[in-house]
């Protein structure tokens, strides 16, 4: 909207169509192109890994999400990896701000179906079952990591552990 004087204001500066010719001015440094290309290529890689999981027979239900069901694995698997095997209800909890518990134990038949998750009774409360990855889990996960870091290094990032621990 312009004010009184014809002048852009705040408001119609948010909501200003871009066009394409006007890329170039988008105020994003280097880092956060580099990060948003990165995310893009992550997508097209992801959504080319889901075709073939769906040809391969992995995926007995293609139409759930399979960005859930990535988090689901990553959470589990980096739980364990931490020491911690989780409950469903604990996975759900993770997640309720956007799907049901319902649609967590959907995915999770899919995952033990598939062989990459196993329930197993709570030794302390036979009424938990705790959900343990299995190898075919981490070998996936393998994949999936190696393709993120060589996409992130594509796109100039770099890990340093050094870095991490100097700010503390």
């Amino acid at each position: 909207m312009k004010n009184d004087e014809g002048e852009n204001t705040p408001q119609r500066a948010l909501n200003d169509v871009l066009l394409i010719e006007d890329r170039a001015q988008v105020d994003l440094d280097k880092a956060q192109r580099a990060l948003l290309a990165s995310d893009v290529s992550w997508l097209e890689y992801r959504a080319e890994f889901r075709r073939q999981m769906i040809k391969d027979g992995f995926l007995n239900h293609p139409w759930r999400s399979i960005f859930e069901a990535d988090m689901i694995f990553t959470l589990i698997g980096h739980k364990w990896l931490e020491g911690e095997v989780l409950t469903v209800k604990q996975v759900a909890t993770y997640f309720e701000a956007f799907t049901s518990e319902v649609t967590i134990t959907r995915h999770i038949d899919d995952m033990v179906a598939s062989g990459t998750l196993v329930r197993k009774p709570d030794s302390k409360d036979r009424r938990r079952l705790l959900l343990m990855p299995t190898q075919r889990l981490f070998e996936i996960g393998r994949i999936f990591l190696e393709a993120r870091k060589e996409i992130a290094r594509k796109h100039g990032f770099v890990f340093d552990p050094l870095r991490g621990t100097a700010e503390q």
